[in-house]
């Protein structure tokens, strides 16, 4: 059986966990007075409400090479591993799951750097158990979620940058910083996997169309995936517009998880599609 290791930043729901059986998950850990915990026992809540209150940056944590190790090895070694992981823009993760790989002797080991987070990392998933079930060859499988990881597309806008800055993850998006009392910016992972800016606009109406103009350009596209951080009403709103765009695709609603609200804070909304470009 081929199997699929995830990192806890794709936030795959527990119904498709217990359906699954191959599909297990590594967690992130966060830091909260001091202690490290696994990223399923912080809520989105409690570390929001720790940032506003001590104005700091949450220190985040990527899977050691022993937890991943440990994982592989509850694993029958003759069995084939994919490793699916938050994109390496913001995170060591991929590299240390590449450094497991390599130090765990097993031979049929792959690792993707998924090139996006949340549901998009969900949609590589979702490739993957498709083809598993259809019986395709370990090989195979891996070179095409690779591709499909190039293929996705990530998109948000957030309420304020903070959250980036304090996290010294804002990337070329520095630049929004002086002026974020103005402006809605408009966040995306470019062509080279770096947080970049996509738009400079004024509101969140012209911020949900800068992120569907992006969607139409990169169009037609497999999986559309609509995400948000205590932004239920706004990710609802821009889940009924984009699918009335986009009638024949399934658009989903899910929400970050406390890993991503501490990158990101809250108010966030975004769209994370695969294309078929």
């Amino acid at each position: 059986m081929i199997h699929l290791v995830v990192d806890s930043t794709a936030a795959i729901p527990k119904d498709f966990l217990d359906t699954h059986k191959n599909v297990r998950i590594i967690p992130l850990f966060i830091s909260m007075n001091g202690e490290y915990v696994p990223e399923y026992e912080a809520t989105i809540e409690q570390v929001i409400d720790y940032s506003e209150r001590t104005q700091k940056a949450i220190q985040t944590s990527q899977p050691s090479t022993g937890d991943f190790i440990r994982i592989f090895n509850e694993i029958p070694p003759e069995d084939p591993i994919i490793v699916i992981c938050l994109t390496s823009g913001v995170s060591g993760t991929y590299n240390g799951a590449v450094l497991a790989a390599r130090q765990s002797g097993r031979k049929n080991i792959s690792v993707i750097n998924s090139r996006t987070t949340a549901i998009g990392m969900m949609q590589i998933v979702e490739d993957g158990i498709e083809m598993i079930e259809q019986g395709l060859p370990f090989e195979e499988i891996s070179t095409k979620l690779l591709e499909a990881a190039d293929h996705m597309r990530t998109t948000f806008t957030v309420d304020t940058l903070d959250y980036l800055r304090r996290g010294g993850r804002i990337g070329k998006a520095a630049g929004l910083i002086g002026s974020i009392l103005k402006i809605k910016p408009v966040i995306y992972l470019n062509g080279k996997n770096e947080v970049d800016v996509l738009a400079k606009v004024r509101t969140g109406k012209k911020a949900a169309a800068a992120m569907i103009d992006y969607l139409h350009e990169n169009s037609p596209c497999k999986r559309i995936g609509i995400v948000h951080i205590e932004n239920e009403e706004g990710g609802r709103a821009l889940q009924s517009r984009v699918q009335a765009e986009y009638p024949d695709i399934e658009v989903t609603l899910s929400t970050g998880t406390a890993v991503l609200a501490s990158y990101l804070g809250p108010g966030l909304t975004g769209i994370i599609f695969e294309s078929a470009k």
